[in-house]
């Protein structure tokens, strides 16, 4: 389930559009409030995200650490020699 959700941190980024912990704790189909924080307490834990603040500071953004940036291209990669005709 914390790569479900990394996938999720990761499309909003990279959208442009981070997203913000209270929007992720509330994704009800990635499980519940209390579930998905343990879940980014976790990926925090990993060294895949990290908290981003607002510039007025009442919000906290996800933000994509260089560890789980590493971990996205090296998984593209594998898609794109996967995909290649042998």
């Amino acid at each position: 389930m914390e790569k479900s959700l990394l996938e999720m941190i990761a499309i909003h980024y990279l959208e442009g559009k981070p997203l913000l912990v209270s929007e992720a704790i509330y994704l009800n189909k990635l499980g519940s409030p209390a579930t998905l924080h343990r879940r980014l307490s976790n990926l925090q834990k990993y060294g895949l995200i990290r908290y981003g603040d607002d510039p007025d500071g009442r919000k906290k953004y996800l933000e994509l650490t260089p560890k789980s940036r590493d971990y996205f291209s090296t998984l593209s990669k594998c898609i794109i020699k996967a995909g290649k005709p042998i």
